[in-house]
């Protein structure tokens, strides 16, 4: 009797010692696994071709033979016409600035003389009135905050204008007369020692530019259509020309210009004339521009010369002469997916596991871009020919990127 309540007990003690053994592997095994996971988004990649590229415009240099200092009368990358004033010469430091002076104050005696002038209105839209004047207030303190005050004066001035006319329309009174004279005094007493000794004009209609680089004419816009890979090499190496000290810029004649580059030939047969593509100048994909491609010319079997026009026109751009960027081949908006995320399902198709609460979901992905660590998904659309397994991946899911022995429908 004792030897078999001492084997009850023995096998109890076992069967305790098992019970506690399985429930800890169990416990063990569900805390040593990790799941890490992110959330899907959609983003949109460009598929690129590295590229030198060279800037070909035709440009009227511009010079002055008066001594004195020199002040632009037009902004950077401005459009101006021919016989249009571009430049001043001034015979003094001070008289320059003099002028810039009066030029200031004239552009706020015609704002304070538009306030006056509208006096009490009648009709007024205050919510869209009231719209710009925040839309004005957030544009200056943007302006402060990125330390870009190159046009505070006139945004001021407009914030200032709108503010009274809500104040006028509201009844309050406004008087600008006081100002009005003291501007006015201001710039009469200007005006005697701001007289420009020589004032430049335009020789042709185009784009002013404050400088000139030293490239101006190595190529232009007559050699486009003779254009060989060549001479675009000899144009890319060659040493800028000394600028003349009486330069005062130039003026990018026309409203084409042209960027010329080598690519690889495999590239190039993306590129069809007439066709708008993207180009990237420098590193950042935020600084594009759109442009034709106005001819691409076999050089050998490897590569091509493409030639694109181009008739957008800014101060940056005016500036760019030999830029190493990219070309846009392709562009792609789906849901980004980390590789790592990926798998196979038991047809070989790609897909991705999912956590809903604690529920693992297996989903079809259709991958139309990859990258070493990311892919782009799309999602089918009807008839376009795409059969899938499981639903399809959707935006804002919680991808699996990292988990152990992952089925479709497990509990986690």
């Amino acid at each position: 009797m004792k030897s078999k309540d001492r084997l009850l007990k023995v096998l109890a003690a076992a069967a305790a010692v098992i019970i506690v053994v399985f429930f800890a592997s169990e416990i063990y095994s569900l805390t040593a696994r990790s799941y890490t996971t992110r959330v899907v988004y959609e983003q949109t990649v460009l598929e690129t071709v590295d590229a030198d590229m060279f800037i070909i415009r035709n440009e009227t240099l511009l010079s002055s033979t008066a001594a004195g200092v020199t002040v632009p009368l037009a902004e950077n990358a401005e459009r101006v016409s021919k016989g249009s004033s571009i430049a001043a010469v001034f015979p003094s430091e001070a008289s320059a600035e003099n002028y810039v002076k009066s030029v200031s104050l004239k552009s706020r005696l015609e704002a304070y003389q538009k306030i006056d002038s509208q006096l009490r209105l009648a009709d007024v839209d205050m919510e869209k009135l009231t719209g710009e004047i925040d839309a004005d207030f957030k544009k200056l303190t943007e302006a402060a905050y990125s330390n870009d005050y190159s046009s505070l004066g006139e945004d001021k001035l407009a914030f200032s204008e709108k503010l009274s006319r809500k104040q006028i329309s509201l009844g309050r009174d406004v008087d600008c007369s006081a100002k009005i004279a003291e501007i006015q005094n201001q710039i009469s007493a200007l005006s005697s020692s701001s007289t420009p000794t020589e004032i430049i004009t335009a020789e042709s209609s185009g784009y002013y530019v404050s400088k000139a680089d030293g490239y101006e004419n190595i190529l232009t816009v007559e050699d486009i259509d003779s254009l060989t890979a060549e001479r675009l090499e000899e144009a890319m190496k060659a040493e800028k020309k000394e600028v003349s000290a009486a330069s005062i810029g130039k003026v990018i004649d026309g409203y084409n210009w042209y960027i010329a580059a080598v690519t690889d030939t495999a590239k190039a047969t993306e590129f069809s004339k007439d066709k708008t593509v993207r180009l990237v100048f420098g590193d950042s994909e935020d600084e594009t521009v759109s442009a034709y491609i106005y001819s691409v010319k076999a050089v050998d079997a490897s590569r091509s010369l493409v030639v694109f026009r181009c008739n957008l026109m800014n101060a940056k751009l005016a500036s760019l002469r030999k830029v190493h960027g990219k070309i846009v081949v392709n562009e792609y908006t789906g849901l980004k997916v980390s590789r790592d995320a990926v798998r196979l399902d038991e047809n070989g198709k790609s897909g991705v596991f999912v956590r809903r609460g604690n529920i693992v979901n297996f989903r079809s992905v259709n991958i139309i871009y990859s990258e070493d660590s990311f892919v782009i998904a799309s999602k089918p659309e009807s008839g376009d020919g795409v059969s899938l397994d499981y639903p399809h991946l959707k935006l804002y899911d919680e991808v699996i990127i990292s988990g152990k022995e992952l089925k479709d429908g497990m509990v986690i």
